[in-house]
């Protein structure tokens, strides 16, 4: 079954006038089985074209702000952290902990838009994102972000204010 996306893929694709479908072939059966030919032949969006991930968006964040922790009050924009070893999972990398992160900060909207933008935990070795999410105003107070981290890996926690920049906290590393 095609769902809209591949279907509005497929007519800008291959354009609603070139689609000459048989008789007796119904319509979405042939643009799919065309859209499966052209992406066996290496079709790609343009990278324009694509949106980029969140974990993405955060690490270009990371890697162009050098200043952090400058602007407004450390009490209001300091993360702080919460390990749960009570709460596991079993995964691939093993058995990974409950990670949370908050940080004692407004979500307001009105009248003045004051509020953490992004959240992200960053593995300290190899500055890889392990969770990111994205806040607006409004969102519930204090804003928390919660993952679960394989036990051993160290982390950063960072944030983004929308008035006050970037904030890194002290690395910690997830334990038993």
């Amino acid at each position: 079954m095609l769902n809209l996306r591949t279907l509005l893929l497929s007519v800008a694709c291959l354009g609603s006038a070139a689609v000459r479908v048989p008789p007796g072939v119904p319509r979405r059966a042939a643009i799919a089985g065309g859209l499966a030919a052209v992406g066996s032949t290496g079709f790609s969006l343009p990278v324009s074209a694509k949106k980029p991930l969140l974990a993405e968006l955060v690490a270009q964040i990371d890697a162009d702000t050098p200043e952090r922790n400058t602007n407004g009050d450390p009490a209001k924009h300091t993360p702080r952290i919460r390990i749960d070893p009570s709460v596991t999972k079993i995964g691939v990398k093993g058995i990974s902990s409950l990670v949370e992160f908050a940080v004692p900060h407004v979500m307001e909207g009105y009248p003045e838009p004051h509020f953490i933008e992004l959240m992200w935990l960053k593995d300290a070795t190899s500055g890889q994102i392990i969770a990111s999410k994205k806040l607006r105003p409004g969102d519930a107070a204090p804003p928390i972000i919660a993952a679960y981290v394989p036990r051993g890996t160290e982390c950063i926690p960072l944030l983004r204010c929308n008035l006050h920049g970037l904030w890194e906290g002290k690395p910690f590393k997830v334990t038993w």
